[in-house]
């Protein structure tokens, strides 16, 4: 018992701060950086006319988020879909 007293005491905050250290570690080198949403191409705005980027949403529907008008556009039937993809460029390699 008397060998418990003389050891000498690890700080409860040193041993937590080992801890997260070690699952900031693991979690950094498991990290992949990916694109929230897919991107299609670029098409112009149809409020305002600036080219912006078109994405795609989990449901496989494209839309149009603009950031100069702050319009947001979602193409759901099939014929605007059509008419977007006419007006889209492709996205060029990365």
């Amino acid at each position: 018992m008397d060998n418990d007293k003389n050891k000498p005491r690890e700080s409860i905050f040193i041993r937590l701060h080992k801890k997260r250290s070690e699952e900031a570690m693991r979690a950094k080198a498991s990290v992949e950086l990916k694109p929230a949403l897919p991107d299609l191409g670029t098409a112009p705005c149809p409020v305002c006319g600036h080219q912006v980027t078109v994405f795609v949403t989990r449901t496989h529907r494209p839309f149009i988020n603009c950031g100069y008008c702050s319009a947001r556009i979602f193409y759901n039937g099939r014929e605007s879909m059509r008419r977007l993809k006419e007006v889209t460029k492709p996205v060029r390699d990365r």
